[in-house]
């Protein structure tokens, strides 16, 4: 019996450590913030937002500054040149040079819808982890709901065994009970005290795997506010059909890929077309030469002041360019592009067979354990009421140790079967939310 109280004491202390609530909609909310595959694919989604604009596409020109500083020392000395001795120059030499596409067969606007899907893209990415992450916290969330009811099942079967084991000791003080039956009341309540110490066990690592997904200190412990409660919902195959062929986020995100195919088909057929570019600037250069180690061929020295020039150009050009022929390098492109293109289709019909035998399987164990669900909840009451009128035959001896311990079994049996028909019943509903593109609606965090 000391044994059924330390072990209750010590699931009241776990389920009591921290004093921090935690409802279902705080859970996805804590988790939506803190999930580290969301915080990254929105910093993917950050470099989708940058990259989408006219400048990335190519549209505005490129202007560069070059500046250019040189410094040179000849030492003459050939009989034929006028020249003879020592030069020193240098020179400094700015220049302001811009180049601007203004035709290449409308690449720049292909280029910039392509940008735009990628975002669009990033977008759908994000939405899939953010409702993949939702699926795995509501059911995380839920999963310790179900590890604590078995635990407090346990719990109470522990408790009638410990009574049980109290009540044959006093039997056999009395003189009315063997040693056989003390045995084997004792090995029930032994054996009952080793199931709840090793559900302790699940229910730790399930809390321990909500605390992951939330990104929390995986020995905190929260205490949850949620039930689990049966879902109410009665589907329609016709519904949720159109609601998956409109909403399913990996089915919209093919589509986006889709098109992003088609561009890429678009920007190679682009290459066929001429490029004409406008190049233009501006370039000064200031040159200074020093000739006072010089001689001249009359035998005169060179000035000793510093000789300054300079000059200024101005230029604006026209580039007009087409490929004559690269070795069929375009065609082929394009080809391999259409290729993909056809994949793509493929790939996408592929999709919607996989979502589609997804849904009817998701839906038919939907009903399925509803049914299950029904099932157990009355298997459950008829064990219920089987155990309370048998608790007190068994005290009046009007039935065996034996037959109480099977009569506690199915109690037991059908209590863990209903937890569970529960659990699957709000899993396969989770499942038909993502599918059908609803999740994020059906737990919108306040």
């Amino acid at each position: 019996m000391r044994i059924a109280v330390a072990l209750v004491l010590l699931f009241t202390t776990l389920h009591g450590f921290s004093q921090e609530q935690l409802s279902l909609l705080q859970a996805i909310e804590l988790g939506l913030a803190n999930n580290f595959g969301i915080r990254i694919e929105k910093q993917n989604q950050q470099i989708a937002r940058n990259n989408n604009n006219w400048g990335q596409a190519g549209r505005y020109p490129a202007i560069d500054i070059t500046m250019g500083q040189n410094n040179t020392i000849t030492d003459i000395d050939n009989p034929a040149s006028f020249l003879q001795g020592q030069v020193s120059s240098n020179d400094l030499n700015p220049v302001i040079a811009a180049r601007w596409i203004i035709f290449d067969g409308f690449r720049v606007n292909i280029t910039k819808r392509r940008l735009e899907l990628l975002e669009t893209q990033s977008d759908g990415n994000a939405q899939i982890v953010i409702e993949n992450a939702v699926q795995a916290i509501v059911e995380a969330y839920y999963a310790v709901l179900l590890e604590q009811e078995r635990l407090e099942v346990l719990g109470e079967i522990l408790t009638l065994s410990g009574d049980r084991y109290q009540h044959v000791l006093i039997r056999k003080d009395l003189g009315s009970a063997v040693t056989f039956d003390i045995l084997q009341d004792k090995d029930a309540y032994l054996t009952d005290s080793s199931n709840y110490v090793l559900q302790e066990l699940v229910y730790e690592n399930a809390h321990r795997n909500l605390n992951l997904l939330l990104s929390e200190d995986l020995n905190k412990r929260f205490l949850l506010t949620g039930t689990l409660n049966n879902p109410t919902h009665t589907y329609s195959y016709q519904d949720l059909y159109a609601k998956m062929t409109n909403s399913n986020s990996n089915l919209r995100n093919q589509y986006v890929n889709q098109e992003l195919l088609r561009n890429t088909t678009a920007l190679n057929k682009a290459d066929r077309s001429p490029t004409l570019d406008l190049g233009f600037g501006y370039s000064y250069t200031r040159n200074w030469q020093d000739l006072s180690e010089a001689v001249f061929g009359g035998g005169e020295s060179g000035p000793e002041e510093v000789i300054k020039s300079r000059t200024t150009n101005y230029f604006a050009n026209f580039t007009l360019a087409f490929t004559l022929f690269d070795g069929g390098r375009i065609k082929r492109q394009i080809r391999n592009a259409r290729i993909q293109e056809a994949m793509g289709n493929l790939e996408t019909e592929e999709l919607k067979l996989a979502l589609h035998n997804d849904l009817l399987s998701a839906l038919d164990r939907y009903n399925v354990r509803k049914k299950l669900l029904e099932i157990s909840e009355e298997s459950l009451e008829n064990a219920s009421l089987n155990l309370d009128l048998s608790e007190e035959r068994y005290k009046n001896g009007t039935i065996n140790s034996f037959n109480y311990r099977d009569i506690q079994v199915n109690y037991l049996q059908a209590a863990l079967r209903n937890l569970q028909s529960k659990f699957d019943l709000v899993q396969t509903d989770t499942e038909l939310l993502r599918l059908t593109g609803g999740i994020l609606n059906a737990y919108q965090p306040n």
